[in-house]
């Protein structure tokens, strides 16, 4: 270490982040923070330098500016090029430079709280828990409708606007004494690797059918460990009442389909279609019809609430298109 970082000179040395080589080339997702200087230990091949770039490169564009320290000097190079350096001495060290600006969750918290001080915006120190409902869901449907259109760079923008919700909720609670964001993330790694031992355990599964089912399997042992009273409760529970109701029932059939096998009615529309002339449509007989429309096309594979959501989009670009005074 003291050789690389003789060899970094008079580099800014602020918050520089010391990474072993090894723990890092075994990330998935580098842990450390782009936009403080890096500095990786202990580089001894080709392959290790390989994982440790393409973890990287989920982070930093393949542009950034980094070196390669070692017994023969200094070598400057992009983190794309990392890959194609051959010519690697044992126990080399690589510095990488800080991303021009903050790429790190921990940035946009940091201007979350900044906004939310004393000193901070008088609107958003004002917001609450229950101000925030009605701009969750907006935000969550412009990253629908984004999603919908399959235009990257809206997506981009729209995941943007929904994590500063995620961040806002987390600051307010954070203020209130009720949680903390780590406790947030915490909790979903906890769970995602709790409920994923065919990944993070011994367990062997077949396919998807098989993962789904242990998912449920783990959630009924998990409620029961905590002492759930309502552990007997319906596996319905807990699919969102406020969903639009074709995704509701989407939800539902696909929740059930996890326990038992869901029989889908062969032409579900011809209840509709036979109905006698002088017969009253009630909203019982269509809701019947239309869930098992649901049934019927998610047997193959097409999402209702998607496909009707389409179509809306397609009826007001028509309607858009025609001429009005």
């Amino acid at each position: 270490m003291t050789l690389a970082l003789t060899q970094l000179g008079d580099l800014a040395l602020d918050s520089l982040q010391i990474i072993d080589a090894e723990a890092l080339a075994d990330q998935r997702y580098p842990h450390c923070d782009p936009a403080a200087p890096v500095l990786v230990l202990g580089l001894t091949n080709v392959g290790q330098a390989t994982k440790i770039a393409t973890a990287l490169l989920l982070v930093y564009p393949a542009s950034q500016p980094c070196a390669l320290l070692d017994d023969a000097g200094r070598r400057e190079l992009t983190l794309g090029e990392l890959t194609s350096q051959v010519a690697l001495a044992s126990g080399a060290s690589l510095w990488i430079t800080p991303l021009a600006s903050p790429g790190e969750y921990a940035a946009l918290q940091d201007v979350v709280a900044r906004l939310r001080a004393p000193d901070g915006c008088p609107w958003d120190r004002e917001l609450t828990w229950g101000k925030m409902r009605a701009s969750v869901l907006e935000e969550a449907h412009e990253l629908l409708d984004a999603l919908d259109a399959d235009d990257a760079g809206k997506v981009g923008e729209e995941l943007g606007d929904l994590l500063l919700q995620v961040a806002l909720l987390a600051q307010i609670a954070t203020e209130e004494g009720r949680f903390r964001l780590p406790d947030v993330i915490a909790r979903i790694v906890d769970k995602l690797i709790r409920r994923h031992p065919h990944v993070f355990g011994d367990v062997q599964v077949s396919g998807t059918d098989e993962v789904l089912a242990n998912w449920e399997t783990i959630k009924r042992a998990e409620r029961a460990a905590n002492g759930d009273a309502a552990q007997k409760r319906s596996p319905l529970a807990g699919i969102p009442k406020g969903l639009p109701a074709l995704a509701q029932a989407e939800a539902y059939l696909d929740r059930m389909a996890r326990l038992r096998e869901v029989t889908a009615h062969n032409a579900p529309w011809m209840v509709l279609a036979d109905l006698p002339a002088d017969e009253a449509l009630t909203p019982e007989i269509l809701g019947e019809a239309l869930f098992n429309l649901v049934a019927w096309a998610r047997a193959r594979g097409v999402e209702s609430e998607s496909a009707l959501r389409m179509t809306n989009a397609r009826y007001a670009a028509r309607v858009a298109a025609e001429e009005w005074g």
